[in-house]
């Protein structure tokens, strides 16, 4: 009994571990472009493609938060654009913003992949005898922390230079989590402007 209570042990707290060491956000893909000579950029708008008007606004907002923690000024499409009602901006519309708010570089993230799958959490003490098995697993069962929702986001975010709009940075994400979606957003975005700092392509205004 008390070594399969050990195995047992070992086991979630194997489990444990691999659920934290694999939560985060990563970058899985990322191109700079080595041949642009602009200066790094200050001054962004950002714009996020989605379907949904509250992630959109929160997406952008958020960014344009981290964006400002460093120094860079930013504006989301939200505040630089009329919004038309199916969302979707005209070049005419970009470059109108651009020109108003005087922004050298436009950022697009938009959404390529995401999957939400149930985890099952299975633990519980060893109990001899099919009956003890069965009372014990589902009396886990009822436990409201046995089952969760994971959460696999993937986005790609591009940055552009205003005046010759040509791709400056390039960058997927990957995010594993169970947290909120508010929370994936907070890290992607903190990923990409690590990397953008990593290299030098956007600086205090």
């Amino acid at each position: 009994m008390k070594q399969s209570s050990a195995k047992w042990v070992v086991y979630l707290f194997s489990f444990v571990f691999l659920i934290i060491s694999c939560a985060g956000t990563e970058l899985t893909h990322k191109e700079v472009n080595e041949t642009y000579k602009g200066k790094p950029v200050s001054n962004i708008l950002v714009i996020a493609i989605t379907g949904n008007e509250d992630s959109r606004r929160s997406f952008e907002r958020k960014f344009i938060a981290q964006l400002k923690s460093v120094g860079v000024e930013a504006i989301s499409s939200e505040d630089a654009i009329p919004m038309p009602p199916d969302l979707k901006l005209t070049k005419k519309m970009i470059l109108n913003a651009v020109n108003q708010f005087k922004n050298d570089a436009v950022i697009i993230t938009h959404l390529i992949d995401k999957e939400e799958k149930e985890v099952i959490t299975r633990g519980g003490q060893a109990y001899t005898g099919y009956y003890g098995f069965y009372y014990n697993r589902f009396s886990y069962s009822r436990d409201p922390s046995y089952s969760s929702t994971s959460k696999t986001v993937r986005l790609e975010t591009n940055l552009y230079d205003v005046k010759t709009e040509q791709l400056i940075w390039s960058g997927q994400s990957k995010t594993w989590s169970k947290d909120s979606k508010y929370q994936i957003i907070n890290d992607v975005i903190k990923v990409v402007i690590d990397d953008l700092q990593k290299n030098k392509l956007i600086s205090p205004k």
